[in-house]
């Protein structure tokens, strides 16, 4: 009788423990990976989660060419992202990252990641400075509703970690 309990037990712990395995979120893949990519005048427009998580893990001066956000400013549909960045690199990219989630709040808020890949600069101290002109109804709020007109768009730079002095850049309509 005591070997049937023990069957049963160790049976019950089994059904538990491959239950459990079997119900894992995978947390490699985010919540919407429909990815999408839209070449623009000075800037590469990407919608994957994949890529929205691997910049918000990785940001540093190693994931992203070093740059500043200078300024952002919203009119209407229209967000533009003042960068500042060392002069006379041979190539010099730019790369807006967006997951496609939208949080339900009050207003609704979304996130972006500016990233800027560059190589053979010569290391001046002379700087330059670009706009980034995103157009949120076509990148971002295509086919949704309405109450996005009213969303805080949070402008993050992928060269940096968050501290009192580099922080995340919270933009709406308003500004």
């Amino acid at each position: 009788m005591k070997m049937m309990k023990r069957i049963c037990l160790f049976a019950v712990v089994a059904g538990i423990m491959l239950t459990g395995a079997s119900c894992s979120k995978d947390e490699t893949n985010g919540p919407d990976e429909s990815k999408l990519t839209i070449e623009k005048e000075n800037y590469t427009f990407l919608k994957s989660g994949s890529l929205y998580n691997e910049a918000e893990k990785d940001r540093s001066e190693n994931y992203s060419s070093p740059f500043e956000i200078e300024n952002v400013e919203r009119t209407g549909d229209i967000m533009n992202i003042t960068v500042s960045f060392p002069a006379g690199c041979e190539i010099n990219k730019f790369e807006v990252i967006w997951d496609g989630m939208i949080m339900e709040s009050y207003p609704v808020q979304t996130r972006i990641f500016i990233k800027r890949n560059a190589s053979g600069c010569p290391g001046s101290d002379e700087m330059e400075t670009e706009v980034l002109s995103v157009d949120l109804e076509e990148l971002i709020f295509e086919g949704n509703d309405a109450q996005l007109q009213d969303a805080i768009i949070i402008v993050s730079n992928a060269s940096k970690k968050p501290d009192t002095q580099n922080a995340d850049v919270p933009v709406s309509n308003d500004n």
